[in-house]
């Protein structure tokens, strides 16, 4: 009983006996230039360091639990999330925010075009 209770409060320590059968139909492409696996690391860690994400518990998600979600959200595998976060803080300050940036710029662009076809319509 006391086995099941600790199971129920802390499932994060467990490990799960059987993948869940449901696969998302989405994937990354992990050297692609704007979002590959470095991009992807990039938002998780940048969504650990706000503390903005809470897990069941209210707590502020950890690296390892973003990290399993991305994972499992996109069909890919970050190998050691703490290896891909060394290289994230190790880009040039330049480059440290290069993924942000590009989707920055993918939404400015939509904005700008979005604008553009109701002006024509006009």
């Amino acid at each position: 009983m006391d086995l099941l209770k600790l199971k129920i409060q802390y499932p994060e320590s467990f490990p799960k006996t059987a993948e869940s059968a449901f696969k998302f139909n989405i994937y990354i492409t992990p050297k692609a230039k704007g979002l590959g696996i470095i991009g992807i690391a990039e938002l998780v860690v940048s969504i650990f360091l706000s503390k903005e994400v809470k897990d069941r518990n209210g707590n502020p998600a950890s690296l390892i639990q973003l990290a399993k979600a991305f994972e499992y959200v996109f069909n890919f595998s970050f190998g050691n999330i703490y290896d891909k976060q060394a290289e994230v803080y190790n880009r040039k300050p330049c480059n440290l925010t290069k993924s942000l940036n590009f989707l920055k710029g993918v939404l400015e662009r939509a904005k700008k075009t979005k604008r553009l076809r109701e002006n024509e319509q006009e």
